[in-house]
């Protein structure tokens, strides 16, 4: 510090001095270290050395100031000028990091690193650029210039990332690590991050329904859905790690944690509804599709901050879930008893005949089980797939 700037940090500290002093002359808690001197006692010259010594070794700010100086001045000013010293000290400090990563940025950007050509087998061969620094651009560019890069069908998939490190291993399906890696797919959804969906023995089965309903024959995965907000919690963390596994530079789930964060996961509009858990689940399957239809187009992903208009816009369209008929079932369609499903999913062993028999003795009439309004079903002489 200069000599200007000293005596000006001087004034100041006597200034505050005065000031305390008439105020709470008992606030010089720092000098109840040295009772044997007084706030407004002098250092003077016949001042005990070993007990200036011992003043100067607790006060480190006045380490390189002129002995002589200070024994000009009161305690109290020693004790305020020691406390401005280390403020300032703190602050140029503060400035010396701002001013060093000031200066590390410019020289990146005027100075790029060129990246030499090798091999990479994403395991036990890394190719050096893997370890060079994050990206400092937008993370809607860094996604953007993903997709004029590779496409619109991402990259490989693969499964054997270590997630254990972070506390997320074995928390995510096969079927997960297949649509993660390509961030057009439709079909990736929250529940392929559901702990219990990758334990279920029935995980890659698939189950087959005859309904005489508007699908004679659907197709439906055994997966279980997520129904409480802690399951739904570490989910969304499992996706957004395993993301940062498969595709580091995609950051559009860690957008939606962030928005869910910043929210307290919509508490001011889901506070108490008994399906918040299954609500949040089908708005982030939602986003996952929009996000995949943005990359398919060329657009970016939807940030935090586009996610609060997103969120407003898509509960509005959802009043059935948040008045608590979520996951209500539709009144169901008187079923008739008499006519073959079989046959109209075109799989009876005697499909070319009027009837069929089943292993009880009753018999099945072919006639076409298309509901054609208000209840009623076809029942004429073809089966469903030629009805028009």
């Amino acid at each position: 510090m200069d000599t200007a700037s000293l005596e000006k940090t001087i004034a100041a500290a006597a200034r505050a001095v005065s000031k305390e002093k008439t105020r709470n002359p008992l606030s010089f808690k720092e000098c109840n270290a040295f009772p044997s001197f007084d706030p407004d006692t002098f250092v003077n010259d016949e001042t005990d050395d070993g007990e200036f010594l011992q003043i100067w070794k607790l006060l480190p700010q006045l380490q390189g100031l002129p002995e002589t100086m200070l024994k000009k001045l009161p305690m109290s000013a020693i004790f305020q000028l020691n406390a401005a010293l280390e403020k300032n000290s703190k602050h140029s400090a503060k400035m010396s990091v701002n001013s060093r990563l000031a200066a590390n940025a410019e020289k990146a950007f005027k100075m790029p690193v060129k990246v030499e050509g090798g091999a990479d087998n994403r395991k036990d061969l890394l190719h050096p650029a893997r370890f060079l620094g994050g990206s400092c651009c937008s993370t809607t560019e860094l996604w953007l210039q993903a997709r004029r890069t590779l496409g619109d069908k991402g990259v490989a998939a693969l499964g054997n990332y270590d997630l254990d490190s972070v506390g997320c291993g074995g928390s995510v399906t096969p079927k997960a690590w297949l649509e993660l890696h390509n961030p057009s797919s439709q079909d990736l959804k929250l529940k392929l991050f559901h702990l219990p969906n990758v334990t279920c023995s029935g995980l890659s089965a698939r189950k087959v329904n005859l309904e005489s309903g508007e699908d004679a024959l659907s197709i439906g995965d055994t997966l279980k859905e997520i129904i409480d907000m802690d399951s739904y919690r570490t989910a969304l963390n499992t996706a957004r790690e395993a993301m940062h596994s498969a595709l580091p530079w995609n950051r559009s789930i860690s957008a939606i944690m962030g928005f869910m964060v910043n929210t307290n996961y919509l508490q001011a509009d889901l506070a108490g509804n008994p399906k918040r858990a299954a609500i949040l689940t089908q708005f982030t399957d939602y986003v996952f599709g929009r996000n995949a239809l943005n990359w398919e187009n060329g657009y970016a992903f939807l940030t935090a901050d586009e996610l609060t208009h997103v969120w407003a816009n898509w509960k509005g369209k959802q009043s059935a879930l948040l008045l608590g008929k979520y996951n209500e079932k539709p009144a169901m369609r008187k079923q008739r008893t008499d006519i073959c499903r079989r046959y109209n999913a075109g799989m009876c062993p005697k499909q070319g005949e009027k009837e069929c028999k089943t292993s009880f003795g009753n018999t099945l009439r072919h006639i076409c089980n298309k509901f054609v309004g208000q209840g009623k079903m076809c029942e004429k002489n073809h089966p469903r797939s030629d009805h028009k």
